[in-house]
C-alpha cells in the first residue's frame, strides 16, 4: 500500500510539474513601454509574434505611451520595467536628478524612420520649396522633431521657417489635423503615412533617415538597478530581438507583413507589405542589423540634440556610461547567423 501511495504521489507531482499552468507561472512577466505603435519597430513585433519572446520564457505586456517623455516617466515611476524610446530619453534622465541612472542594453533602429511629406504632389522636390511654408512637426525635444530640425538646418532652410514649425499637436491628433488642412509639409511615421497616402492627401518627398544617415534612433533601456537585478530577463529579451533581426534579413515583405499583422489590425496584409517595402527601399538601413548599440550612432544622436538646442555639448554622455553591450554581444554570438 505504501509503495502504491508513493507511486501515485510521484505521478501526481510529475503531472503537476509538466502542466501548462505551472509553466505559465514560471514565465518571467515584464512590462514594456513602447513610445508609439509603428512598423518602424518591426523586429520587436516579429520577436513577439513568432514566439521568440515566449520561447525565451518571457511574458511581456506592452504599453503604448504615445510619447518618449511618458515612456521615461513610466520607467522612473516603476510602472514599466523597460522601455523602447529614442536615446534622448535616457540621456535626459541621465543628466537629471535621478540617482538611478538609465542603461541602454539593446538597439532596434539605425536611423530616423519618419517621412517628410507634402500636401501637394511635387515632381522635383528641392528643400528651398520649404521656405516660408507651414510645417507640422512633433513634440519639442522629441526625437522626430530634433531630427527634422537637424535636416532642415543642414539643407539651408530659412531659420524663420524652422522656428515656426508647429509642435503642439499630439500624436493621436496629427492625422486629423493634417486632413483638416494644417500645414504644407509634415513628418509622419508609419502606418500613418501609408493611410494618408492612400487617401491622396500626403505625398512623399524625402526620408529623414536617409538624409541623416546612421544615428541610433530607438533603443531599449531601463534603470541601472533593474538591469542589475534582472540581467537574466534583459538577456532573454535581447536574445529574442537578435533572433528576430536575423529572421527579418531574409524574410519577404509578405512574410514580415503576416507576422506583424496582429499588431496593426486596421491595416491589410498588402498595406503592411507596402510599409515594409518602403523601409527596405528608402536608401538607408532603417532597422539595426544588430542588437549592439553603435558608438558612432549614439554620438550622432547627441550631435543632433546639441544642434537642436536641448543638449549642451558639455552634457554629452559617454557611450561607456550609458550603454551596456554585454547582453547584445551574447545574443549576437548565439543568433546572428540563424
Amino acid at each position: 500500500m505504501i509503495r502504491t501511495l508513493l507511486s501515485v504521489l510521484t505521478l501526481a507531482a510529475a503531472t503537476a510539474l509538466s502542466s501548462p499552468a505551472l509553466h505559465a507561472q514560471e514565465k518571467i512577466k515584464l512590462k514594456m513601454a513602447e513610445v508609439v505603435r509603428s512598423q518602424f519597430y518591426m523586429p520587436m513585433y516579429v520577436a513577439l509574434a513568432k514566439g521568440y519572446v515566449a520561447e525565451e520564457g518571457l511574458e511581456v505586456e506592452m504599453i503604448t505611451t504615445n510619447g518618449g517623455d511618458r515612456a521615461g516617466a513610466m520607467i522612473l515611476s516603476g510602472q514599466a520595467d523597460f522601455a523602447l524610446a529614442g536615446p534622448e530619453v535616457p540621456i535626459y534622465i541621465y543628466n537629471g536628478e535621478s540617482p538611478d541612472k538609465p542603461i541602454i542594453f539593446c538597439a532596434l533602429t539605425a536611423t530616423d524612420g519618419l517621412f517628410f511629406v507634402s500636401r501637394a504632389k511635387v515632381d522635383a522636390f528641392d528643400w528651398s520649396m520649404v521656405n516660408g511654408k507651414k510645417i507640422m512637426g512633433w513634440r519639442p525635444g522629441s526625437t522626430p522633431e530634433l531630427y527634422l530640425e537637424y535636416v532642415l538646418k543642414q539643407k539651408g532652410v530659412a531659420p524663420a521657417t524652422v522656428s515656426s514649425i508647429v509642435t503642439n499637436i499630439g500624436p493621436a491628433a496629427r492625422d486629423g489635423a493634417w486632413v483638416s488642412g494644417m500645414g504644407d509639409f509634415a513628418i509622419f511615421n508609419e502606418p500613418n503615412f501609408t493611410k494618408l497616402e492612400k487617401e491622396g492627401v500626403a505625398h512623399l518627398v524625402a526620408s529623414i533617415g536617409k538624409e541623416v544617415g546612421r544615428a541610433d534612433y530607438t533603443v531599449f533601456f531601463a534603470k541601472k538597478s533593474w538591469v542589475e537585478k534582472n540581467a537574466v530577463a534583459a538577456q532573454k529579451w535581447t536574445n529574442a530581438i537578435a533572433r528576430a533581426q536575423a529572421w527579418s534579413k531574409s524574410a519577404s515583405p509578405k512574410e514580415i507583413a503576416e507576422a506583424i499583422a496582429p499588431f496593426f489590425p486596421g491595416l491589410s496584409i498588402e498595406e503592411n507589405m507596402a510599409v515594409v517595402d518602403r523601409y527596405r527601399t528608402v536608401g538607408v538601413q532603417i532597422w539595426a542589423e544588430s542588437t549592439l548599440m553603435d558608438k558612432g550612432g549614439l554620438a550622432k544622436a547627441q550631435e543632433i540634440m546639441t544642434v537642436g538646442g536641448v543638449l549642451p555639448a558639455d552634457k554629452h554622455v559617454a557611450y561607456e556610461k550609458i550603454v551596456v553591450n554585454d547582453f547584445a554581444v551574447k545574443a549576437q554570438a548565439k543568433f546572428a547567423t540563424q
